[in-house]
């Protein structure tokens, strides 16, 4: 982190034109002039470059969103298709019973004797200060359970045969989540999908591809109060302290680890507050609006007796499964939920051109929108635009 500071301190910007700068170039008056009056080609030919080389600078991370587009392209250049299926599996640092093992080892090799049988007993404030104390070693554990995962359940179970990956490090989502934009070779339900003739024929075929190939739902009954916060007491019996092989009842269990992972309360990380402080914010993640800005009080999806196909702000079309019992949940994979034991979000990235004969720029859209989610770099062109704007006015 402090390396990514200091490099991105250390850049410049520079010219990306060939016009721009010729016999008469223009003034910095003149460049002022333009900007004030909402002229903002200047700044759209800047680009801010520091050395690629440093992970998690802007530059790296540009350099990275480069090579996930070239996978794309080579993907549908060897016709094994567009990327169809976008996972992201979260940390439960606090609750995995063999992490919790070694974070005891670890405090009693230091010595922490007191500190490790805390943990033993479950002691959620001890486990807490614990995993931020050894972050590395959680993110080791997390990068050995995650590559497990992907090779002993999801490849076979989801047919996996391409996939890319990319660790984060964000509020909410644990220590360390890992997205994951795969290639599956399960597409007989793409030509289905294609010859369907209306928008409920075509919800119809992808929400029976979802639910019976990879065991998606969105209707289970969860308690969707405010109230409802998961139990971190010592005798906790959330779902999360359990492994798989330790489950009775499947049933239950999927139920009760929904509820502690799956259920969707937004807060400042998903609400959009670009329109100001004069009325409520919109959830990215589509669960409504505030009644009032700073309120967190969104309605939540909307119930539904059969799955729809419905566009976000930025023309995206996602699968919305039936929904009957819980505005507030996600829609899951129950195989994966189960198996991984902490928050694993699952969703089928739809395109409306046949996959022999692909129509370029609509994949083009698709990936812009997930390259932007996955390759996130340390400033938005929104922001680098602000701050340019920002130099030059100065």
């Amino acid at each position: 982190m402090v390396q990514r500071h200091e490099n991105n301190g250390r850049g410049n910007f520079f010219v990306n034109s060939p016009n721009l700068v010729g016999p008469s170039p223009p003034t910095v008056e003149e460049l002022k002039e333009a900007v004030s009056n909402g002229d903002d080609k200047f700044i759209n030919v800047l680009q801010y470059y520091s050395g690629g080389s440093i992970k998690g600078s802007d530059a790296y991370w540009r350099a990275k969103t480069h090579e996930l587009k070239t996978w794309i392209d080579f993907m549908i250049s060897i016709q094994a298709g567009a990327p169809n299926i976008f996972l992201t599996f979260s940390c439960a640092e606090h609750w995995w019973k063999d992490l919790m093992r070694l974070l005891v080892r670890m405090e009693r090799l230091a010595g922490n004797v007191e500190a490790a049988e805390k943990i033993v007993l479950n002691d959620f404030t001890q486990i807490s200060k614990t995993a931020r104390n050894y972050p590395l070693f959680v993110n080791q554990f997390f990068m050995i359970r995650a590559d497990q995962f992907m090779k002993t359940v999801v490849k076979k179970a989801l047919g996996i045969d391409h996939y890319w990956g990319r660790v984060e490090f964000a509020p909410g989502r644990g220590q360390i989540h890992l997205h994951i934009l795969a290639v599956t070779n399960k597409k007989e339900y793409i030509t289905q999908y294609l010859k369907a003739e209306s928008q409920d024929d075509k919800a119809g075929v992808l929400s029976q591809f979802a639910e019976l190939e990879l065991g998606m739902t969105a209707d289970i009954e969860i308690d969707d109060s405010e109230d409802y916060k998961i139990d971190c007491s010592p005798r906790s019996k959330s779902a999360l302290r359990m492994r798989f092989c330790e489950v009775v009842n499947p049933e239950v269990d999927v139920t009760n680890i929904a509820q502690d992972t799956m259920k969707h309360s937004c807060n400042a990380y998903c609400l959009d507050d670009s329109g100001g402080k004069s009325k409520g914010r919109k959830c990215r993640m589509r669960y409504g609006v505030e009644t009032a800005y700073g309120k967190q009080d969104t309605e939540g999806k909307e119930l539904r007796s059969s799955a729809a196909i419905v566009k976000d702000g930025k023309g995206i079309s996602h699968l919305e499964l039936k929904r009957t019992k819980s505005k507030r949940l996600v829609q899951f994979s129950k195989p994966l939920l189960q198996g991984w034991r902490a928050n694993c979000d699952i969703q089928l990235l739809i395109y409306n051109s046949d996959p022999l004969h692909p129509n370029l720029d609509e994949i083009e859209a698709v990936s812009r929108y997930v390259v932007a989610y996955t390759g996130k770099k340390h400033h938005t062109n929104k922001q680098e635009k602000e701050q340019v704007q920002n130099i030059i006015k100065g």
